[in-house]
Order: C-alpha cells, then structure tokens, then sequence
C-alpha cells in the first residue's frame, strides 16, 4: 500500500503534466495576433511555470508537514501502544490474581457446598428412615384400631398411663372385681375415702371406633346421608355401652352411685358430645362421659378431695393426741401437787427438826454452863 509521500509526489507529478500539457496545446494552436499573441503566450507559459513551482514548493512542503506529522503521531501511537500495552499487562495480572482468589475461594466454597450438601442427603437419608419407621409404626397402629381386643387393650394403656401420672399407687385398682358374686371386672376403680370405708368408683374405657370412621369418611366425602346413619350408628354404640356399664359396675354401696366412660379420643369425645338426647341418656344412667382433658381434671379434683380427707384424717389424730396430752399434763399436773405437798410435807419436817434442834443445843449450852460453875465451886473448895 503506497504511503503518503509516494500520494503527494504523485499529485506533484500530476500537476507538473497538466501544465506541460497546456502549454504544447498553446503551442500548437496557430497565431492569430502575431507577435502579441506569443507574448501573451510567453506570459502564460511563465504563469504556469511559475504556478507549478509553487504547487511543487508547496507539495514538498506539504510532504515535510505531513512527515513531520506522521512521525509525531507515529511516536505517540508508539507511545500509547506502549501504555495501553502496560495498563492491560497490568490488568491482566490483577485480572489473573482475582481470578486465582475467585478460584481459591471458590474451592473453598464448593468444598463448604459440598459438606453441606452431604450433610443435607444424609439428613434426608435419616429423615426417609425416620418416616419409614413412622409409615410403619401407623400401619402398627391400624391393624391395633382393627383388632378389637388390641384396641381396648390400647384404651386401657392410655387410662392406666393417665391414672399412674394423677393418682398415688393404692388410689386406684387395675381390673377390679366389684361383685363378689359375680365374674365381671371394670378396666379400673377409684379409691374414694368414706367414714364406712374405701367407695369405689368405677371407670370404664371404650371405643366404637368402626362406627367413628364411617362418620369421618361420610363426612370427608361430602355423603350427608351416609354421615346421619354413621352418626345414628355410633350414637347406639355409646348407649349400649352406656347400659351395659350401669347394669354391671354400678353396685352401690360397693361402688358410688355413678359410673365413668372414658373414650381415648378427642375428636370422638367432641363428636358425642354434639349429639342431641345423649347427654340426657346417658344423665338418667349416671354415667359421665370423659375423654383423655377432662378425666385429667376430674383426676386433679379427686386428689384434692384425697387431699382433704387426708387432712381430716390427720386432724382427727391431731385431736386424739391433744386429748392424750391434755390427760397425761393433768395426771403430770397432779403428780406435781402430791410432789408439792411431799416437799411441804419434808419441809416441815426440816423445819421441825431445826426447831428441835435448837432446843437441844440450848440444853447443851446449858449444860455446859452449870457443869463449868461446879467446877469452879469445887476448886475454890480445896483452896479453902
């Protein structure tokens, strides 16, 4: 690619051409004014030569600036490539240190990640375990619900575990058997403090949970008809259980005159209690109906009645021992005045005695005295 100084000697060569061109087409063409018209040529010829001795000068000066020019930007070209060259060099280097520490931390990071993650799968690892364990243990817990006599024995335990946490060990029996002529046990019985004796209170657990899941089922399903029939079908359960514990467990004055039945649900215990009539059914067969909130606070009210009557049991002694004290201080009251009169009784004697005492030694004292006066009579003698 030609530079600029081959550009301008060409322009240069150019002009030179055309003017050597224009005056052999003037010289060509024929006179017409003689010499006059040669002259005006000559003139022209000098104009034009003179004009591309300027163009020429002016070319080369032309050519000095723009080399001067080009070697000016050529050396600041230079100059800035050389800067630009430094400045990326040096962004590359902190380009390249950032991008070390990004990687370093970065492994840290991916490290740190990867604990975490590890960490997280075995949790879930744990966490699927532990839901097998508890898909298991519902399975348990159904085929229980399913076996009639598993889920008594179930209602049972949660009674016993509710009785154990209230009451004290000798407050209650397990399976007790309130008719001596008779073989029908309750679940449990109360121990409830008379002035005849121990009254029994009977407590019994069911559950009609049959009847209970068709409800919830019905319900779920949007089937109001089939939820009245499991609603009527559970309410015959609870009567006939109703019945049948007042007619085997009521037996006073064995036992009170009323009966618990106690049901291991909530939500069954809430479902009975809507059912309109129940309550007066099962009020006339004195049987309170409990589940697992309100059989603990009738547990809390009996052990404050326990606690009572044990503190009237406790005053009652407190009375006999006071009248035992109050008879032992009158016999110690009336030791202590046959004591007194002993102690009169010595002092007098004491006293007595320093009385006689006193008497004796004036006789002494007197005696003394006329023994000493014959002394003196009889030495008075014998000097005479």
């Amino acid at each position: 690619m030609p530079g600029l100084n081959d550009i301008l000697l060409y322009i240069a060569i150019g002009v030179g051409a055309l003017c050597l061109l224009l005056l052999i087409i003037l010289l060509a063409r024929p006179a017409k004014g003689g010499d006059g018209a040669l002259k005006r040529l000559e003139e022209k010829t000098d104009k034009a030569l003179q004009y591309a001795d300027y163009s020429a000068r002016a070319t080369d000066n032309l050519s000095r600036t723009t080399e001067m020019r080009l070697n000016n930007i050529e050396t600041r070209l230079a100059e800035d490539i050389k800067y630009i060259a430094d400045v990326n060099a040096h962004n590359l280097e902190v380009i390249r240190r950032t991008v070390d520490d990004k990687l370093t931390s970065s492994d840290g990071k991916l490290s740190e990640s990867y604990a975490r993650i590890s960490d997280r799968l075995e949790k879930m690892h744990k966490s699927v375990g532990e839901m097998q364990a508890l898909s298991e243990s519902v399975s348990d817990i159904r085929r229980v619900f399913t076996n009639v006599k598993l889920r008594g024995t179930w209602g049972e335990t949660q009674l016993n575990a509710l009785l154990e946490q209230m009451l004290a060990p000798d407050q209650y029996v397990r399976s007790c058997k309130l008719d001596p002529l008779g073989n029908t046990l309750v679940d449990f019985a109360i121990r409830l403090p008379s002035v005849s004796g121990d009254t029994l209170l009977p407590v019994d657990s069911k559950f009609p949970v049959e009847e209970y899941e068709r409800l919830c089922e019905s319900s779920e399903k949007g089937d109001w008809a089939g939820t009245e029939l499991a609603r009527k079908n559970l309410e015959r359960a609870v009567r006939v259980q109703a019945e049948s514990i007042a007619k085997k467990y009521i037996l006073p004055p064995a036992t009170t005159d009323f009966a618990v039945l106690y049901l291991p649900s909530e939500a069954l215990y809430a479902e009975i209690l809507k059912m309109a009539g129940l309550a007066d059914f099962l009020h006339k067969r004195r049987i309170i109906l409990s589940g697992p909130s309100n059989f603990a606070a009738l547990l809390s009210l009996l052990q404050t009645g326990f606690r009572t009557a044990a503190i009237e049991k406790r005053s009652g002694e407190l009375v006999r021992t006071l009248e035992q004290f109050r008879m032992e201080f009158a016999r110690f009251a009336e030791g202590l005045d046959k004591a007194k009169r002993k102690l009169q009784e010595a002092q007098d004697s004491v006293e007595s005695a320093a009385k006689r005492t006193d008497v004796i030694g004036r006789q002494l004292d007197r005696f003394q005295i006329s023994d000493g006066n014959q002394t003196r009579d009889n030495d008075q003698g014998g000097q005479a």
